[in-house]
């Protein structure tokens, strides 16, 4: 089992330094896989009758315990923090054609119908931004070009078997790649938080 005993919030800024001091030695990841909740949407996601520890818990648990994964998900973006729910140098459960090869980076909400590109949807756009390009900077990884199944940022809609349209038809590949590389830059002409 590689779920973390506690999962743990990241501010975007603090992802870089936080990679920087992992080591991986038996599994290497080869690119990203970018999914999207869909349930919970954003909207139930941001509902005060839960807090954002309690809902991050109960995905751990039903990753764990009911689906009986030996893994899961590695990063759930809020609109807020990054969540950190397995052992990042192990491989995870996220997508059945990429699980092996790939991290798996789930953004919280149904972005088949909510905002992405406004709101606390564009909060969630932009610290899945900072996290694909503190992986992708880390790695020394590119999100393009695509070759699927070896190299770029993947979105789970590309694993056929799984016949999922994840990350939504909200998210265009073209804007969010664009995105990771202006990150990619900003976040290399600046030291890493501590």
């Amino acid at each position: 089992m590689t779920f973390l005993a506690q999962p743990r919030a990241y501010k975007p800024e603090e992802l870089p330094a936080f990679l920087a001091s992992k080591k991986w030695s038996g599994w290497r990841p080869q690119f990203v896989t970018l999914h999207n909740t869909a349930a919970p949407t954003l909207k139930q996601w941001l509902d005060p009758a839960h807090t954002a520890q309690q809902r991050i818990e109960g995905q751990r648990h039903y990753e764990r315990d009911i689906l009986h994964w030996h893994s899961g998900v590695h990063f759930f973006v809020a609109p807020d923090v990054i969540w950190n729910l397995c052992d990042v140098t192990q491989d995870g459960v996220h997508c059945s054609c990429f699980n092996h090869i790939s991290f798996g980076v789930e953004m919280i909400g149904d972005y088949s119908a909510e905002a992405f590109d406004k709101g606390d949807g564009a909060k969630v756009r932009d610290n899945a931004v900072v996290l694909l390009a503190a992986l992708h900077n880390r790695f020394g990884w590119h999100p393009d070009p695509l070759i699927h199944g070896v190299a770029g940022l993947h979105f789970h809609k590309m694993c056929k078997r799984d016949h999922h349209d994840c990350p939504g038809k909200n998210v265009d590949r073209a804007d969010i790649v664009a995105r990771v590389f202006a990150e990619m830059k900003r976040q290399a002409g600046k030291p890493a938080v501590p």
